[in-house]
């Protein structure tokens, strides 16, 4: 076993060099720092404490893929938890851990700074504003019916400390902060919470489903994906829309959207369509389906999805940059997944393989 864990550093520095030629170019000190960072950094999940997370950067202006990224940053370290979720608060890079649960910070080299540990139980998602980073989690023990312990930590990014947790039962999901207000998807709760981050008093937006990812537009509008669920039968479900200044909800039925916990709805780089990842689970407990197009400006769904019948589809993300939908598939918790890549208008480009059940892409420039 010993030898094993010697002959680790190299089995993983001759994946990275057979996968990537990018960690040469930072070390030759002709690249800048924008160069060195820029890129899509995957959130590969693994699986819920089987050890296989990691993060696989995709350098898009070179083609190039560099598994195990976070491991050959950190001296081949490896991610003992498995990242839920990756922010990015001026310039310090948060990942949400589960198992054992954890923050860690890490720099936008992905080297590591700290770790947070104070009140983090089950974190799932986070989102800044000014000084502080608000997380939610789902807290010890929870019933999986009501979540009636969950909550959201307020963390103080200047002095690294957690101030408050706020009570938010009904296991508050995505997070989104718009005109001073602190949204959150309640997956356990038929509504999205809303937090007034001056006077800390909760409101609530009912929905016919409960609720995963929430996603902002330029104008500081939300839409929110409205999900089925075994614990709260959903009278509707699709696609919402928030108007932040009077948290009015408009919904777009669409059947089986995703219930992934990974990147199941994202914004076209021009904002004119919002991409959903529908699917549903088959006899074998494969998700399986497709990505749909909402059109804003119709306030419809196009006829024609980007894809379709996608066995272990997991969820999407679009590259700020140029527009690129990178849809991600997941083979199971253990064995590596991939990447499809289409262009702006649709046009099939690529597949890269990433790491295990991918779930969303953090992009860095």
């Amino acid at each position: 076993m010993k030898k094993l864990l010697k002959l680790l550093p190299f089995f993983l520095a001759s994946v990275a060099l057979f996968s990537s030629c990018s960690d040469d170019d930072d070390d030759n000190g002709d690249s800048s720092y924008s160069d060195q960072i820029e890129g899509a950094y995957i959130v590969n999940y693994g699986g819920y404490g089987v050890g296989s997370s990691s993060i696989t950067k995709y350098n898009y202006t070179d083609d190039e893929v560099t598994q195990y990224y976070y491991q050959l940053q950190n001296d081949y370290s490896p991610i003992t938890s498995a990242p839920q979720f990756a922010y990015n608060y001026d310039g310090t890079i948060y990942l949400m851990n589960n198992e054992p649960d954890n923050i860690i910070l890490v720099n936008e080299l992905f080297v590591i700074q700290d770790t947070i540990t104070t009140s983090i139980v089950k974190p799932r998602a986070c989102a800044g504003y000014g000084d502080y980073l608000y997380i939610s989690c789902w807290g010890a023990n929870p019933d999986w019916v009501d979540l009636p312990d969950s909550y959201i930590v307020k963390y103080n990014v200047l002095t690294g400390n957690v101030e408050e947790t706020i009570s938010l039962p009904g296991g508050p999901e995505g997070l989104q902060i718009s005109n001073g207000k602190l949204y959150a998807a309640l997956n356990y709760s038929q509504s999205v919470a809303v937090i007034d981050l001056t006077t800390e008093a909760i409101s609530y937006i009912e929905t016919p489903a409960v609720a995963s990812s929430l996603i902002k537009d330029d104008s500081g509008n939300l839409y929110v994906a409205l999900i089925s669920s075994y614990t709260h039968a959903a009278t509707q479900t699709g696609l919402g829309y928030i108007n932040t200044t009077t948290d009015v909800l408009t919904v777009y039925d669409l059947d089986n959207v995703s219930t992934a916990y990974a990147s199941v709805i994202a914004l076209s780089k021009d904002e004119t369509k919002v991409y959903v990842v529908a699917a549903s689970y088959d006899a074998s407990w494969n998700l399986v389906g497709g990505v749909q197009i909402f059109d804003v400006a119709s306030g419809a769904f196009e006829s024609t999805a980007l894809l379709s019948d996608v066995t272990g589809i997991n969820g999407v993300s679009v590259n700020p940059e140029n527009g690129d939908i990178y849809v991600f598939v997941s083979n199971g918790s253990t064995t590596k997944g991939t990447m499809q890549i289409y262009s702006a208008d649709g046009t099939y480009e690529d597949t890269k393989t990433v790491g295990a059940a991918p779930a969303m892409a953090l992009f860095l420039d």
